[in-house]
């Protein structure tokens, strides 16, 4: 009953978290120039490659090893834009769910004030996550049992990673804190609440991809009913996909600060409470 309680909770939680993304429109806005800021950085890392310039590719077609370094530079801006911008969504989420009326500078400001310690997690960030991507593609040129016993050590190595950072930009951004203690209260953190962050990290997942899911189908439906003009149904997709998926990704942050919160104060914040969801049956933890 406890299970199934939990599973409940999460997946109410990211209904509300949803709804807290409509009352404050900038947190997709925040979203959106993380997207374009994100592709900007892979087609510029992509560019040398795709021109076959002398730098970047050998005679053979191969990789230099001044073309991987840049890629990996590439990688690392790219992990910073990610952490900058989630940082501005925690901020803002936190001054909503705190009774504030966060403008669109208020979530900026905050992560530039953090700046430095942004770029430092980000390269952090980005380096365990490409290290996890480079085991992954190895494991699975492994042969046999090999490769089955190199895909779940890595598996576990990424949940590992993704529960004990998943309160870190909190508490850099919010608590002020610096790595190394944002790391452990994350760790300590997490294990207080483990049931509902799992469950609304899934139950988030799984509305945002029926929305992406139903968003493609009526897509091509309208490219197909539209013949020659094909084109607008496709844009129509095209928005539709990209407005979902900035709409999920900001509600997982937002999640992530209503969790904080509920694992430092005990209680729900109060936007969550007015919509029912008071009744929580884990201790908190004292940040």
């Amino acid at each position: 009953m406890g299970f199934f309680a939990t599973i409940g909770r999460g997946w109410k939680m990211s209904k509300l978290s949803m709804s807290v993304v409509k009352k404050d429109p900038e947190l997709i806005i925040y979203m959106f120039i993380c997207g374009i800021l994100s592709i900007l950085t892979m087609a510029a890392m992509s560019i040398p490659q795709y021109l076959e310039q002398d730098w970047a590719v050998d005679a053979e077609g191969q990789m230099t090893g001044a073309f991987m370094a840049f890629i990996f530079v590439g990688y690392m801006v790219l992990s910073i834009i990610v952490t900058f911008w989630n940082s501005a969504i925690v901020a803002n989420s936190h001054i909503r769910l705190t009774g504030g009326d966060p403008s669109f500078m208020d979530g900026v400001s905050a992560a530039m004030s953090k700046i430095h310690i942004i770029i430092l997690w980000g390269i952090i960030a980005g380096t365990v996550g490409l290290l996890l991507k480079l085991l992954n593609q190895a494991a699975r040129y492994q042969k046999g049992g090999a490769a089955v016993v190199a895909i779940i050590l890595t598996a576990i190595g990424a949940a590992v990673w993704w529960m004990m950072t998943f309160f870190m930009i909190p508490h850099m951004i919010i608590e002020d804190q610096g790595l190394g203690d944002s790391l452990k209260s994350s760790k300590n953190m997490f294990f207080k609440t483990w049931g509902e962050n799992i469950t609304s990290g899934l139950g988030i997942g799984l509305i945002g991809g029926f929305f992406v899911v139903l968003i493609a189908i009526v897509s091509f439906v309208m490219m197909v009913a539209l013949g020659p003009l094909w084109y607008i149904g496709l844009g129509i997709g095209v928005v539709g996909v990209s407005i979902a998926l900035a709409w999920t990704n900001a509600a997982e942050q937002v999640a992530v600060t209503a969790l904080y919160l509920y694992s430092k104060n005990g209680e729900m914040p109060e936007i969550y409470q007015n919509f029912g969801m008071n009744h929580f049956h884990m201790d908190p933890t004292v940040a």
